[in-house]
């Protein structure tokens, strides 16, 4: 089963590098723009193709990613008992691997909302190419200024994905300590059948706790009625 995680870490570090070169393409389609009003259109046009094309593929690769992670999940906690899985290198690529992806679906989404704000100014900016006036010029100003409050309000929404897949990732590592919890308590089950020294060992401490306990309480009460007690009187 280790030769099953191994191919699907390595194919989790080749995804990833995919993903971050065609995040790098992705950006530079807004590097290549000028921001000036003498665009022609069908540079735009050709542009938007390259956008819509390097999204679709960078959406597949996240997707493709998300899928090998939780396969490397799964052979990890199917192995719970081994000795590999129960490496702490092992928690902590799981981890890692998590974490890159979390980052690369973050960047994506900001680099893909930047890039279609530039390219719907550049194509409104083009249609009225010529037939530029004052006019036009202010539309364009004023669609700008609707283009600077849409990407705050993406801004938000970003922060907001963001933080449910932390909570995500802070509920996932809650179930696997979960899992892990319940592992130790089914061997300690299993020690103390196979050992009844340790079984009666056990079987007093939880003796002593229970009476302990009952000790406790039984102070508690003498004390309370006794405060009870001194204040009517």
């Amino acid at each position: 089963m280790s030769e099953t995680w191994e191919a699907l870490r390595k194919k989790a570090r080749s995804t990833e590098n995919s993903i971050d070169v065609k995040l790098v393409s992705l950006n530079k389609l807004t590097a290549s723009s000028h921001g000036g009003f003498d665009i022609d259109e069908k540079t735009v046009s050709s542009r938007q193709t390259s956008f819509r094309t390097v999204t679709t593929e960078i959406e597949g690769l996240i997707e493709q990613l998300t899928n090998i992670n939780d396969d490397m999940n799964d052979v990890a906690g199917a192995q719970a008992s081994a000795s590999w899985a129960n490496n702490p290198a092992i928690q902590h690529t799981l981890r890692r691997h998590r974490e890159i992806l979390r980052d690369y679906g973050s960047e994506y989404r900001r680099a893909r909302d930047n890039v279609d704000q530039v390219l719907q100014r550049e194509l409104l900016l083009s249609s009225s190419n010529e037939n530029r006036n004052p006019a036009v010029n202010n539309r364009a100003r004023g669609y700008d200024m609707y283009l600077k409050e849409n990407d705050h309000i993406n801004s938000c929404d970003r922060l907001l994905d963001e933080h449910l897949e932390m909570a995500m990732s802070t509920k996932e590592n809650v179930a696997r300590q979960g899992i892990n919890l319940r592992g130790i308590s089914n061997r300690l089950h299993y020690i103390s059948k196979k050992y009844p020294a340790i079984n009666n060992l056990m079987q007093k401490i939880k003796t002593k706790k229970q009476k302990n306990t009952l000790i406790l309480a039984g102070v508690i009460s003498s004390c309370l009625i006794f405060t009870i007690f001194w204040i009517m009187h």
